[in-house]
């Protein structure tokens, strides 16, 4: 709305409530008709005030065009049209000409109200719609201002700091005043790591405190660790916590690495100066597991096996302190999850099993089944698909299936309410797509219920994953969920004998995993899911006769393991996918009449997988006990 003042003024603020008088006095019309636009502050008080009405209807009289914005700061927007009861309209009835029953005003109110948008966030979207500029623009804005404020607070702060600590030498008096400047620094690096952070983390703005971040390290590289109070240690291992979360946000795993090894060091310094401090020892916990998380990224799984047993035993000391506090017991239960993931990826199912299920233990003792803790019962769903994927390999199919559902219950009962958190959505869509393809791992032996109740889950949970990916279409985890689906609910229709619809639910995969947006899927996840997209091809060509192209398919899919000479130990994926291939290969040559050529290929899948089906998940057994079957059939024949 032309160029953008320094501050919006004047603003004309009526205060009058005219009991008495029937008219609108002389200097509220005359505001009102100098005025650009008109602010209504909502609440029970002013929908029940005729002069907030009668100021309403004048402005639209006068000006038409011109916009109305509306403030709640108390009461229920729509309660009258809603027919709610309970709470007292806060919209004038000026306002609500016009609406009908569930109709959103235009514009939407700014709620300043607690449970709302807050004071700030609503100031900001009054002050967007005054300028006529989109509310992320001024988010931007103020959050630059700010950025840029504390960063020269915390410049001066820290020059200020190192000023009087040479001053110090001379004046006793001095050293005061420089301490004074130290808790001041401090206090704004304590803003930095708490308020500011919890404001900018939520918009996945973090990096605006990279800047802020390497000031506050070089102010803490000055001084004598030995020297540094708890509270001021911890504050140095947050900011090096932090810095690293920025810096592995945008790629350099190196340098974030190297930021949390600096904290590991100095907090375990600290810690062998009071082994017995609960701070000290939480503070080090924190670094323990920072370390061995970036460890694992860099392909050093001992390394990150090591330092997450540390953070156990830390977590285990401070449960050992304080059996009853809360938080000391969460970490000790996120420390038994992270370790139990260790093990289920090197492969050692009981050591995994036994840390996941004290895990659930210790987070279903702190979950009130009566309130919903999002963050709990989120970790509590996590922690059943870890049980699911450990049991499916060590109890079976049926194991995997009850974990499943009991993850699923979670996010139905539990965690309905948050209907817009889309990452609560798509890790419901993903345990659903589990359940799913547990239940067809039998294969070609999956009864027709199975198929059915399959493919019924995996129709349903596609529309939603395509809404997902319409919401952003660059987020690259929405869309392998997405992708992942509709190739679940192709293998169910070629099971179904289903070839068009088996097509129909594959050309929907395939244009996901097409999309320009997952060439920066990391090269792994990539490269199984165009794997599984080619076996289902070759699956859906067999199905329709046509075996020369599917064995095409299936000699570059052998092409592509080949690459990796690791692929056996991916027992849910590389074993999978050779098994699966194979036996395509082996039906479409025994469908052309080559039963001789059939029985190698299935002996192969046999004599090849046989030393690791004790790490194999449900799909890739089932693949694998198809072929072990007819080999031992074809012997039986001789």
């Amino acid at each position: 709305m032309g160029c953008v003042p320094k501050r919006l003024a004047p603003i004309f603020r009526d205060r009058e409530e005219l009991s008495v008088a029937e008219n609108l006095s002389e200097a509220v019309q005359t505001a009102l008709a100098n005025s650009d636009c008109l602010i209504i502050l909502c609440s029970p008080a002013s929908a029940k005030s005729k002069w907030v009405n009668k100021e309403i209807l004048t402005f639209r009289e006068l000006y038409p065009d011109r916009p109305i914005f509306t403030a709640i700061i108390g009461g229920e927007p729509l309660a009258s049209l809603n027919g709610n009861q309970n709470g007292e309209e806060c919209f004038p009835p000026a306002l609500l000409e016009g609406c009908s029953q569930g109709e959103v005003l235009e514009p939407l109110a700014a709620d300043f109200r607690s449970e709302g948008d807050g004071f700030r966030l609503a100031l900001v979207k009054l002050v967007a719609g005054m300028l006529g500029l989109g509310l992320n623009e001024i988010i931007q804005r103020d959050l630059q201002r700010r950025q840029r404020r504390v960063t020269v607070i915390t410049t001066a702060s820290l020059c200020l700091s190192l000023i009087m600590g040479a001053l110090a030498l001379s004046a006793l008096s001095a050293q005061s005043e420089a301490e004074q400047r130290r808790a001041e620094a401090e206090g704004l690096i304590e803003f930095m790591l708490t308020d500011l952070k919890d404001r900018l983390e939520p918009v996945g703005r973090l990096d605006v405190l990279d800047a802020v971040g390497e000031q506050v390290i070089e102010y803490y590289s000055g001084q004598n660790l030995g020297d540094l109070s708890a509270d001021s240690l911890g504050r140095r291992s947050r900011a090096f916590h932090l810095l690293g979360r920025i810096e592995s946000a945008s790629g350099d795993l190196e340098s974030a690495f190297q930021r949390f090894s600096s904290s590991y060091e100095s907090t375990l310094q600290h810690l062998s100066q009071a082994p017995d401090d609960p701070d000290r020892i939480y503070e080090h916990s924190q670094s323990a597991f920072w370390v061995g998380e970036f460890a694992g990224h860099q392909g050093r799984p001992e390394d990150r096996e090591r330092y997450w047993v540390e953070y156990k035993e830390l977590a285990d000391q401070l449960v050992a302190i304080d059996p009853t506090n809360v938080e000391w017991l969460t970490e000790s239960a996120y420390s038994y999850t992270n370790l139990g993931v260790v093990y289920l990826r090197s492969f050692r199912f009981q050591e995994a099993m036994d840390f996941l299920n004290t895990a659930l233990e210790i987070k279903l003792s702190l979950a009130d089944e009566n309130s919903v803790d999002q963050q709990k019962w989120v970790s509590i769903a996590t922690n059943y698909a870890w049980l699911a994927d450990t049991a499916e390999v060590l109890e079976g199919r049926q194991a995997a299936i009850e974990f499943r559902l009991k993850q699923i219950s979670v996010y139905e009962d539990q965690l309905a309410e948050f209907v817009d958190n889309w990452d609560i959505r798509r890790n419901a869509l993903t345990a659903e797509m589990a359940l799913a393809r547990l239940t067809i791992a039998e294969g070609q032996d999956s009864s027709e219920a199975d198929l059915a109740f399959a493919t019924a889950l995996l129709t349903s949970a596609s529309l939603e994953a395509d809404i997902l990916v319409e919401r952003d279409s660059a987020n690259t985890t929405w869309r392998t969920t997405a992708t992942g689906i509709y190739l679940w609910l192709a293998q169910a229709h070629v099971l179904a004998d289903d070839h068009e619809a088996a097509l129909r639910a594959f050309s929907a995969s395939s244009a996901h995993l097409s999309h320009i947006s997952m060439i920066t899927l990391e090269r792994r996840d990539l490269e199984y899911l165009r794997q599984k997209s080619a076996l289902l091809e070759a699956r859906i060509l067999a199905l329709a006769g046509h075996h020369a192209e599917a064995e095409e398919i299936i000699e570059n899919l052998f092409v592509s393991l080949s690459t990796n000479p690791d692929w056996t130990h991916q027992t849910n994926s590389g074993a999978y996918i050779f098994a699966g291939a194979s036996n395509v290969l082996a039906d479409s040559l025994l469908a052309q009449g080559n039963e001789t050529q059939a029985h190698s290929v299935r002996v192969r899948i046999v004599e090849t997988l046989l030393p690791v089906t004790n790490r194999m998940g449900a799909s890739a057994l089932a693949e694998f006990r198809q072929a072990e079957n007819l080999v031992q059939a074809d012997k039986e024949s001789e």
